[in-house]
């Protein structure tokens, strides 16, 4: 005989939350795969129409040294040990009262999850990944942090307006072009600057930077929303800066690292290039990952092949190999990489469960 719940005044079972999008669903959605089809057609093309000789990029590859290999392996990984500590400092700063500190290590998993993300799903969602990971395991808001990443971001276009302008000076001989083609690249990445202050309302000193304005079309309950939003967005993006030279410090250390490793990669393969030209074909590189495809591909590799004939006398032999051998280390080792601690999380997570 069946009874009735209300009658029998019995709790009725709790009905499952819905099912939240995976990681995994991004990663083979349609315009992910349709993506990466884009991408592996582009470099196929590239390789049949331009005259390569594979036999002699395939003999620089097994000439390289092991051990400048390894090295250069090592270095890069110690990017996101300084990446995650220059993101701790901002996720601190910007911390709500009595919202747990966060700590290095587990940024800098974060950090590198966020790249693995960046690596396989299409347009860059890595940033959004980690605060998203971020958020759930610390309860910290999403929205404040996502402003932290903003920080992060404008942190990392001042890094390399630096940067560029010191390999600027050795770079306008090069054969790329004049000085103005150099500074046009600095200026695009300073009105980005410039944009950051306006969206955080620097530049106006308003705490809502003239967002109510925008809103006011909007019915009340969604304008009172988004204002909130972005006021926890704003304050994210302010507060995090508090401690700028030491994040920008940790920041910059992360770059270093970036061209270290390619410089080593250099070695390894027995090339030469000068440090003013490694030190661009690394930021070229992070540029260039901008890109809509996952982690840039296609658009890295045309890219460093072509700055690299530009602007270098390597061999077009040597400057495959040179690509192939740091895009194994800078995309194909983090999606690895990330996908092993990503599997490791989450079976940590079931079991905790």
């Amino acid at each position: 005989m069946q009874i009735d719940r209300d009658k029998a005044n019995l709790p009725t079972p709790a009905q499952p939350p819905p099912a939240r999008p995976t990681l995994a669903r991004r990663i083979f959605s349609l315009p992910t795969l349709i993506s990466l089809a884009l991408a592996g057609a582009f470099l196929a093309f590239l390789a049949t129409r331009l005259d390569l000789d594979f036999n002699a990029t395939w003999r620089q590859l097994r000439a390289a040294d092991p051990f400048y290999l390894a090295l250069a392996l090592a270095v890069h990984y110690t990017t996101f040990l300084c990446r995650g500590q220059r993101w701790r400092l901002l996720l601190n700063n910007a911390a709500a009262p009595g919202e747990r500190p966060a700590g290095a290590f587990r940024c800098a998993q974060l950090v590198l999850l966020g790249w693995f993300a960046n690596s396989v799903a299409w347009l860059r969602l890595g940033d959004a990944y980690r605060a998203y990971l971020h958020h759930e395991e610390s309860g910290a808001s999403f929205v404040r942090t996502m402003g932290t990443i903003l920080s992060e971001r404008a942190l990392d276009l001042a890094t390399i307006v630096i940067l560029l302008a010191g390999s600027m000076p050795f770079l306008v001989d090069t054969g790329f072009g004049s000085a103005w083609t150099m500074a046009a690249i600095a200026g695009g990445l300073l009105v980005l600057l410039a944009l950051w202050l306006l969206a955080t309302g620097v530049i106006t000193g308003k705490d809502d930077g003239g967002a109510h304005r925008l809103l006011a079309w909007l019915p009340d309950a969604w304008a009172g929303r988004l204002l909130a939003w972005y006021r926890q967005f704003r304050e994210g993006a302010i507060q995090s800066l508090r401690r700028t030279p030491l994040a920008a410090l940790w920041g910059l250390l992360g770059w270093l690292a970036e061209v270290a490793r390619l410089y080593l990669v250099t070695q390894a393969l027995n090339l030469d290039l000068s440090l003013p030209l490694i030190v661009f074909l690394t930021l070229a590189n992070s540029l260039l990952t901008l890109t809509p495809t996952p982690g840039g591909l296609g658009a890295v590799e045309a890219g460093l092949a072509a700055l690299l004939k530009q602007l270098s006398n390597l061999s077009t032999p040597a400057a495959l190999a040179l690509v192939v051998v740091d895009r194994s280390i800078s995309y194909l080792s983090v999606i690895a990489a990330g996908a092993a601690l990503f599997l490791y999380r989450w079976a940590r997570r079931r079991k905790v469960r």
